[in-house]
């Protein structure tokens, strides 16, 4: 999955080139792909969940419509084959501050609680893509109590 994207990735946004709007279209990226993983963690994405993405993305993110749908299909076909989110939160780490970072965990928590329901799975790797990104246990806690209230 994550050659697949990462082949995604360059053909679509960066063509060779090194500059920031490419950056950024791949920090749009890749925090989308953390967006599928939460959605699946359950086996299965509920509709809840799938609005709540392309609600985060178009609010927070330059995507356009057709650039989000091609996004989750791609994910949700080749989430199977995932070994690593490794590579996607190495590339986040490397161009994001702890800010940012933080409102990726808070955008997946919105994602987990979308069906009012919390899976086991959905905040295991929810803590698992926080540690990856190397948040502090407290920042992980604030963010999960933060959704809680919002819900």
């Amino acid at each position: 999955m994550i050659k697949n994207i990462k082949t995604y990735f360059e053909s679509l946004f960066n063509n060779g080139s090194t500059d920031a709007s490419s950056d950024h279209k791949t920090i749009e990226l890749a925090t989308a792909v953390l967006m599928i993983e939460i959605s699946l963690a359950d086996d299965h994405i509920q509709e809840e969940e799938r609005n709540t993405i392309k609600v985060i993305l178009l609010k927070h993110f330059r995507l356009s419509e057709k650039e989000i749908n091609e996004i989750i299909e791609l994910a949700v076909n080749e989430v199977d084959h995932a070994v690593s989110l490794y590579e996607f939160t190495q590339f986040l780490n490397d161009t994001l501050c702890m800010s940012d970072k933080v409102t990726i965990i808070e955008h997946l928590w919105h994602i987990a609680y979308a069906d009012s329901v919390l899976d086991k799975y959905e905040e295991y790797y929810i803590r698992k893509i926080a540690d990856l990104l190397y948040i502090s246990h407290s920042d992980y806690i604030q963010t999960k109590l933060k959704t809680t209230e919002q819900s």
